[in-house]
């Protein structure tokens, strides 16, 4: 039996993916404890993990950052991307470092299993050593000389002046993104003793075993990928058993529907839910609309329905198209049930979801976060008449069925485990 360590960021989407490989630890017989924000510390214990708790300062509640910094809404997209890791990612991680190592030493775990989020769990690593590996739900951000730099959601490209383009770009997103961030880092590193980093992400890759929720066709090709990287496939929350369809749901039966769904973390439904209403209302589809917010739209056309919550396992089997933000999950999961896509995101890391999508062929991307209904109306029908994306969407679902994403990654752990075990000189 081995005992994992789980730390995830506050955030539903994080938290949702990462429960079903607590639960599936467990079920195979590991001691697992999670920690994580208060908010979610009845969704830790339904896995039958252990809740180890995470205060405020340390996993700020991502769901509710627009709450809270009402201005970050309209900010620019560069200076909100500085912000968000200045303050979201980085900031936090001191605090992290100091309650994780606590946590380390109530419950002395075989390993560590971080989301890529939680950059304390890297200065955990520096400063104490434990046996620690990454999971990441987000698109991979391993840099490479042949892959863009991680932002603005550019396409990749080969030989030598792609990779000139993306060294410079690279140069040039650190001045404007990643000063504050990486000064506040550095200040963080003083604090303990460490040396100073030239990138705030520079200590946060793990050399043991780096967990990458999705599969090489979902990804961009690396000359350089790391030897300690697995696919995994994608991890998707569990449905609710508990599930009460409304009463509109029969309307689905036998009408083509497209889904408009807004994100957990940007709320704001000026940007695309509102344009995709417009572009959509008194078409001949049934649109669904859900996500935070959207009980505020207003007068809809008749064809609308709006919910705030559904489960999209159950909901995407019924559509024929998604119009969506981008978030991984979402994304995620309409190509599981080989959905295409129209995706339009400018936040956060939605536009490199959105670039994955048009780089992979199954949808179209919409740059520029704001799309007008002409643009949206004129994607749709293009995702919907034109088979090659259907087609391409289809093979990533056969792609994705072919992993267990809580399984391999509860093997690929217990299988680090033994082999830490007896290499270290106490096996011997």
């Amino acid at each position: 039996m081995i005992r994992v360590l789980i730390a995830t960021s506050a955030g539903t989407s994080h938290v949702g993916k990462v429960a079903p490989v607590a639960s599936e630890l467990v079920r195979r017989g590991a001691e697992v404890a999670w920690y994580a924000g208060e908010r979610y510390r009845d969704a830790v214990l339904a896995t039958g993990a252990r809740y180890l708790p995470g205060s405020g300062e340390a996993l700020p509640e991502m769901d509710a950052i627009e709450e809270r910094h009402p201005e970050l809404v309209g900010m620019p997209e560069h200076k909100r991307g500085s912000w968000w890791l200045e303050h979201v990612m980085v900031g936090p991680a001191g605090a992290q470092y100091t309650e994780l190592s606590k946590a380390l030493r109530d419950f002395p775990a075989d390993v560590v299993l971080a989301d890529s989020t939680v950059l304390g769990a890297g200065l955990l690593h520096e400063m104490e050593q434990p046996l620690w590996a990454t999971l990441s739900v987000a698109p991979m951000a391993i840099p490479d000389p042949d892959v863009p730099p991680y932002g603005p959601g550019w396409q990749p490209g080969s030989g030598p002046l792609y990779r000139l383009r993306n060294a410079l770009a690279s140069r040039i997103g650190e001045r404007l993104m990643m000063r504050a961030p990486l000064r506040r880092m550095n200040a963080i590193r003083a604090e303990l003793g460490l040396a100073p980093v030239r990138s705030p992400f520079a200590a946060n890759a793990t050399p043991y075993l780096y967990l990458q929720a999705s599969t090489p066709s979902f990804e961009y090709p690396r000359r350089e990928l790391p030897e300690q990287v697995r696919f995994v496939g994608p991890l998707l929350p569990d449905p609710p058993a508990d599930f009460v369809p409304p009463t509109w749901w029969s309307e689905l039966d036998g009408r083509r529907a497209v889904l408009v769904s807004q994100g957990t973390v940007a709320t704001s439904t000026g940007g695309l839910v509102e344009p995709a209403v417009r572009a959509l209302a008194g078409s001949d589809l049934l649109v669904v609309v859900t996500g935070r917010g959207t009980a505020h739209l207003g007068a809809l056309g008749g064809n609308v329905r709006t919910a705030e919550y559904l489960p999209h396992d159950a909901l995407m089997p019924k559509m024929a198209a998604v119009v969506t933000t981008g978030g991984y999950g979402t994304v995620q999961l309409a190509l599981r049930h080989g959905i295409p896509l129209v995706t339009a995101g400018a936040t956060e890391d939605k536009p490199e979801v959105c670039a994955r999508v048009a780089w992979s062929g199954a949808g179209v991307f919409l740059r520029g976060g704001h799309p007008s209904p002409q643009r949206i109306a004129a994607a749709v029908r293009q995702v919907l008449d034109d088979p090659s994306y259907r087609e391409r969407a289809r093979a990533l679902a056969g792609d994705f069925a072919r992993h267990d994403a809580p399984a391999e990654i509860a093997r690929l752990l217990a299988e680090l485990v033994a082999e830490h075990r007896h290499s270290s000189p106490a096996a011997g």
